[in-house]
């Protein structure tokens, strides 16, 4: 198991996130984006798990971009535009 953080385009992708995860049953935190990484709302979703279910969490038009854990450093594995 992995890692996952999820950055987004403004707080309502946090919120929507948080609230399909806690109806899912799945654990997670809601933090301050670490330095090195930047982003619009200033808030990040981390989550335990695989890359496939990593994935299945991106909400489209509101996830920027999802980074798993290497060591101390955070590599970035997708990023997306968004929602008009």
């Amino acid at each position: 198991m992995s890692s996952w953080l999820y950055l987004f385009h403004s707080t309502v992708g946090v919120v929507q996130t948080r609230k399909a995860l806690q109806a899912a049953g799945v654990a997670f935190q809601i933090k301050d984006i670490p330095r090195q990484l930047r982003s619009g709302c200033g808030l990040c979703v981390l989550i335990e798990g695989t890359e496939d279910a990593a994935r299945s969490w991106i909400i489209a038009g509101h996830t920027a971009a999802l980074y798993q854990q290497s060591g101390e450093a955070w590599q970035c594995i997708a990023s997306f535009p968004q929602k008009d």
